[in-house]
């Protein structure tokens, strides 16, 4: 949940003068650079491919001079650059509306204010998306698995809010958690309210090793808590955007990940704007969850997933923003039950809180070439011999104050 625990259309493209700043870590290091035209007419060159892209936001400003940031890490470094609004214009004339707007890796082309060089540069540029569009990377790097992911197989993603309270028995509760992912092994992992101490249990456990992490260790260190995704299967980036109306820090966190034969499939995570003494903050929440969506929409297969803090009373939130193509996996799977997955009347670890049963954790799909086949609440039971007092009252620990969701998904 957040703060209180602690208790398709795309906008026009941007004008000649708007520029936006992202840091991306590739494969080569980290470097500051401005992308000139001819990228966005390489890009251009390569309509018909499957850019892998997280490019809405590229077209969302609001004035000629707004500049918007972002975090983008691949499998080499980190950099820090500004993309100029020619690229944004060529890429949006490619994808056309709903299309791959922005190529996840564009940003890693080099280009030059030379005319002479624009043709090699383009070439170059074409050569580099190909490679995307054919799942051209190798399969083994980094610390995740080195066997080419078999697209027979079924890919399991877990999403947990491993809440942030550190006087809790962390270490028991990350251990429990840890339990978890050993036992059902899922392929990718959502993680929500993860603080730098949390980070740094995770990163000692032997399950870790297993997975790419999102997050570097530095910058772990220089945020009080944060989302982020794993992954076994090889990624080809990781990218993060700031929502901008978020008082919280809360962000939208994606990776472009391998299935096999070539398929892509985009995961991203989030922790939506959280209730506070006062104010529900929906506008704020249903904003970023019809933003995330947005940015998500060019891609045929996704899944996105997290702590949406979402309540569905009239009051409330309301459903929840899907778009055409998307489905909430547990109405489809689970027609009928609740999927509570902050339930303080099952959690015994809440007893005394404010009296709360909802669906706060949530996935929302976008699938082309997968079908969801199960899923499932996990991290329902208290760890055993562990206790914890609260308002005078010796209460059960589980691994977190939210169920934790895996979600199963298989080729069509």
């Amino acid at each position: 949940m957040g703060n209180s625990e602690s208790s398709s259309q795309f906008p026009p493209p941007p004008s000649d003068h708007d520029a936006k700043k992202f840091t991306e870590r590739g494969r080569g290091g980290e470097r500051e650079s401005t992308e000139s035209s001819s990228a966005g007419k390489a890009l251009a060159a390569v309509a018909g491919g499957a850019l892998l892209a997280l490019g809405a936001y590229s077209l969302a400003s609001p004035s000629d001079h707004d500049a918007k940031k972002f975090t983008e890490r691949g499998r080499g470094g980190e950099r820090e650059s500004t993309e100029s609004s020619s690229a944004g214009k060529a890429l949006a004339a490619v994808a056309g509306p709903g299309g791959a707007l922005l190529a996840l890796g564009a940003y890693s082309l080099a280009s030059s204010s030379s005319s002479d060089s624009d043709s090699s540069d383009e070439e170059r540029a074409v050569a580099k998306m190909e490679k995307l569009r054919l799942g051209g990377f190798p399969t083994s790097y980094g610390s995740g698995n080195s066997d080419e992911p078999s697209f027979s197989r079924m890919i399991k993603i877990l999403s947990y809010n491993v809440w942030f309270r550190e006087d809790v028995e962390v270490h028991e509760r990350m251990k429990a958690i840890g339990k978890i992912i050993q036992q059902h092994s899922p392929d990718v992992i959502f993680f929500q309210e993860v603080t730098p101490y949390i980070y740094d249990i995770f990163q000692s456990s032997n399950w870790r090793k297993a997975y790419e992490c999102s997050v570097l260790p530095e910058q772990a260190k220089n945020r009080r808590y944060f989302s982020m995704l794993l992954s076994k299967l090889p990624v080809t980036q990781f990218r993060s955007k700031r929502f901008e109306n978020s008082t919280m820090g809360r962000e939208l966190c994606v990776a472009a990940i391998e299935a096999g034969a070539g398929k892509k499939l985009i995961v991203a995570t989030s922790h939506l704007e959280s209730p506070t003494p006062g104010t529900m903050n929906s506008a704020e929440r249903v904003a970023q969850a019809e933003e995330a969506l947005r940015l998500l929409n060019f891609a045929d297969n996704v899944v996105f997933g997290g702590d949406m803090n979402w309540v569905e009373a009239p009051n409330a939130d309301g459903p929840f923003p899907l778009l055409d193509g998307w489905y909430d996996p547990w109405s489809v799977l689970k027609p009928g039950e609740d999927g509570w997955t902050y339930d303080v009347k099952s959690n015994g670890m809440l007893r005394g809180m404010r009296p709360f049963r909802t669906r706060l954790d949530r996935f929302a799909c976008k699938l082309a070439d997968f079908k969801p086949v199960g899923i499932r609440m996990v991290g329902t039971e208290a760890i055993p011999g562990i206790s914890w007092y609260n308002k005078g009252k010796v209460l059960p620990v589980l691994p977190s104050d939210h169920y934790g969701l895996l979600l199963t998904i298989c080729p069509v």
